[in-house]
């Protein structure tokens, strides 16, 4: 792996936050009515605390799901709670398998969490190889989490437990918390082999 210097990381950073941020990147969504195919996942849930992957092992109508083929490098996804519950937490996976939606896919890896905060999109962002974690909103520079901050979302994320994850996200810095709340929007990579 080559060695990236802070400033270089953080612009890269700052570029593929801004290419997510642009709605025309992923203007596609679901249409369950015209049947036609799309590079956006849009799931709903009821109220209670789920990862991404326990959604979609669960989600009752897998067939009505048309993701462009092959699957999209890029894979974007939209949970909607049905009823909202501040006790309600929406957790994405580190890592997810899509084989129910499409066979024979490869896995993906989280990269990214866009949130909604007082009606702006702040996206949260995370450097694949080295497990860091930064955050970015138009008009701002993008800044990296601490290394605590870090490793408590990646703690989070990885936690299998989910009242363990609960318990974290309620005691976690608010930055960190906020996410759990306000996320609008999951973008997750494709892995490579």
């Amino acid at each position: 792996m080559t060695y990236l210097s802070s400033t270089t990381r953080t612009g890269y950073i700052k570029s593929q936050c801004e290419e997510y941020l642009d709605n025309k990147t992923f203007r596609h969504k679901i249409c369950f009515e015209s049947g036609d195919y799309s590079d956006v996942l849009e799931l709903y849930v009821p109220t209670g605390s789920f990862t991404i992957q326990k959604i979609i092992n669960d989600y009752e109508d897998v067939d009505s799901i048309l993701l462009r083929r092959p699957a999209p490098n890029i894979l974007p996804i939209i949970i909607s709670k049905l009823f909202n519950d501040n006790n309600s937490f929406i957790i994405p996976s580190e890592n997810l398998n899509i084989h129910l939606i499409l066979p024979r896919s490869k896995n993906y890896q989280l990269e990214a969490i866009i949130c909604e905060i007082n009606q702006r999109n702040i996206i949260f962002m995370k450097h694949l190889s080295t497990d860091e974690w930064y955050y970015y909103q138009k008009g701002h520079t993008c800044e990296q989490f601490s290394t605590d901050l870090s490793k408590n979302l990646n703690k989070i994320i990885r936690s299998r437990n989910p009242d363990e994850q609960i318990h974290l996200i309620k005691s976690a810095h608010v930055l960190v918390s906020m996410i759990f709340y306000n996320a609008i929007k999951y973008i997750y990579k494709q892995e490579e082999n």
